[in-house]
């Protein structure tokens, strides 16, 4: 067999960068070594931030996980039964700067199970009992560099060659053992301490906002005690459990006991379980990948390039940014649209991420077990809840951001700064009386879109004549690059016929600022324009003026592919 890519893992990020693939025309096999339908069913990842929501959004996905989630506004602290205010999880009751301004809690099996039923219409070939034995990577190939084995749970074998190979299968990652790439820190060295259990149940309960969305329960000796209402009436509870308890039974802890824990770590409040889907206990972690791009063609995502506590939810979260990253970079490359350096910048983006989020973890996780970290001191509870405050634009995606690289170019021409997501604007179709979200007009395809914020053409006429005539002449870079962007116009105010209020012919799809709070909110001036190159996941690469064709340019040419290599 022959295919583009072959990705290793079929959990929520190789299921994800399977769809991204194949809705693009790129050929892949996923392979995955357990059976999806007689695997623990329920448990592992339960919370999708705004970010996430946002990103899933953009890529087609977001309505299909809204109608099985349960939304999650809000959240309830206690401490000895009394209502707590400004800890726990608080910080996601705050204003958020986005129109996702919640969570979505929906267990890992039905978020898998959107991303494979939308990755298998667009053709993907998803392969369950079916693992990685081992690959080669054949440098000196311009082509099918990997050339792989992989085995069926009958014992079958078969030979599968790919130009690129990409381990989305966990912590315990087969790809990155075989690459041979280190996997950099330990466990916690106080097991007793920090074992934690979590469960997914239907239960009955006197807790005051049970199904609100979020609570935290300052236990006195289960640490700070998850909750999760979930989706199908489901909750989800996580706890510390107590070194005694965890010295007396160890590994083989029973569920009657775990139980027995839950309950207490409630009290005072009631707790009663009608049913319990899934069970476990696990130790704590943090772990990060040397590298996550190597040989130019191995690339890691989610928990094979970093492992971490669940504490803060972060684990599906990071691994649904790794998938979109890499998405449309890979599908750039494959296309020839990017030079392939770019997925370069996959490494290096994503791993900064993952360390920073490494670091808070080390923090996190000691606090929600109820113990204090080295340098601190106070109630932890508290810490915590000012720790989940002060990270909480970490935390919810909507501060995740990259340093200068090949495809992030310093500018000072918005008040967005590259590297950080665009905010999402409202804006209006012509002729529309009702506003869109610009991430609506601007859908992740792959494509950078190069949006040309026109300003108020009375006040910009001569510099949007100037682009215009820049653009459409032979030294402009639409005639020597690829077309791997889109463009699109907005225009400030109010408008019948885009060209007629341009004065010039419009870039692209033309829409409507109408009150200039779109360009006000992205710090562009209505008086001069400015021209922003968005990457499809969402984050500024560069800003320009309306008079700066030749800086864009140069930031384009650096990293997109001329017309004659295609």
């Amino acid at each position: 067999m022959q295919v583009d890519v072959l990705i290793c893992g079929g959990g929520p990020v190789g299921l994800l960068l399977s769809y991204q693939l194949a809705r693009m025309g790129i050929k892949t096999y996923t392979v995955e070594q357990y059976d999806k339908s007689t695997q623990g069913m329920y448990g592992r990842a339960c919370v999708l931030y705004p970010r996430t929501l946002e990103m899933l959004d953009q890529l087609e996905l977001g309505e299909a996980l809204a109608q099985i989630g349960l939304v999650g506004r809000s959240a309830v602290t206690y401490r000895d039964g009394k209502r707590i205010n400004g800890r726990g999880w608080g910080f996601i009751s705050k204003p958020l700067d986005t129109y996702f301004d919640y969570c979505l809690n929906i267990r890992q099996k039905y978020s898998e199970d959107v991303f494979r039923d939308a990755a298998e219409g667009f053709g993907s070939n998803i392969q369950s009992n079916t693992k990685l034995i081992g690959f080669t990577v054949n440098e000196s190939s311009s082509g099918y560099k990997i050339t792989a084995e992989v085995q069926e749970n009958s014992g079958e074998k078969m030979t599968v060659q790919s130009k690129f190979i990409i381990g989305a299968d966990g912590g315990h990652s087969t790809v990155r053992t075989i690459a041979e790439i280190p996997f950099i820190g330990d466990t916690v060295k106080d097991e007793s301490v920090l074992h934690w259990i979590r469960m997914d149940a239907v239960v009955k309960t006197n807790m005051p906002g049970a199904r609100l969305g979020y609570g935290s329960i300052e236990s006195h000796r289960h640490g700070n005690v998850l909750w999760v209402a979930e989706d199908h009436g489901r909750t989800r509870i996580g706890f510390s459990i107590p070194p005694e308890i965890y010295e007396k039974h160890g590994e083989h802890i029973s569920e009657e006991v775990v139980k027995e824990e839950a309950v207490k770590a409630l009290a005072p409040f009631e707790l009663e379980f009608i049913t319990v889907d899934w069970w476990t206990l696990y130790s704590i972690g943090q772990r990060v990948a040397d590298s996550f791009h190597t040989k130019e063609r191995i690339l890691l995502a989610g928990d094979a390039g970093h492992t971490h506590s669940s504490g803060a939810a972060q684990g599906m979260n990071t691994g649904m940014h790794d998938a979109v990253n890499l998405g449309w970079k890979i599908i750039g490359v494959l296309k020839g649209w990017y030079a392939d350096s770019v997925l370069e910048t996959y490494s290096t983006e994503r791993r900064a991420v993952a360390q920073q989020l490494i670091e808070l973890d080390k923090t996190m996780s000691t606090l929600i077990s109820g113990r204090l970290p080295p340098r601190y001191n106070g109630d932890p509870n508290k810490i915590l809840g000012e720790l989940l405050e002060s990270s909480a634009q970490f935390t919810t995606g909507l501060g995740v951001h990259y340093e200068a690289n090949t495809l992030i170019r310093e500018s000072s021409t918005s008040a967005v700064q590259p590297g950080w997501r665009v905010p999402d604007v409202l804006v209006r179709r012509p002729g529309s009386k009702f506003p869109i979200r610009f991430q609506q007009a601007t859908k992740n395809n792959g494509k950078l879109w190069i949006a040309v914020f026109a300003g108020s053409p009375v006040r910009t006429l001569f510099k949007l004549q100037a682009f215009r005539g820049y653009i459409d002449s032979p030294e402009s870079f639409t005639s020597r690059l690829t077309e791997a962007f889109t463009f699109l116009t907005v225009i400030a105010g109010p408008g019948v016929q885009a060209d007629e209020v341009l004065g010039v012919r419009r870039f692209g799809d033309a829409f409507y600022d109408v009150d200039e709070t779109a360009h006000v909110r992205l710090g562009v001036s209505a008086d001069e324009g400015a021209v922003l190159v968005i990457r499809p996941d969402g984050i500024l690469g560069f800003a320009a003026g309306l008079h700066e064709g030749t800086k864009l340019a140069q930031y384009l040419e650096s990293f997109i592919t001329p017309k004659l290599q295609q």
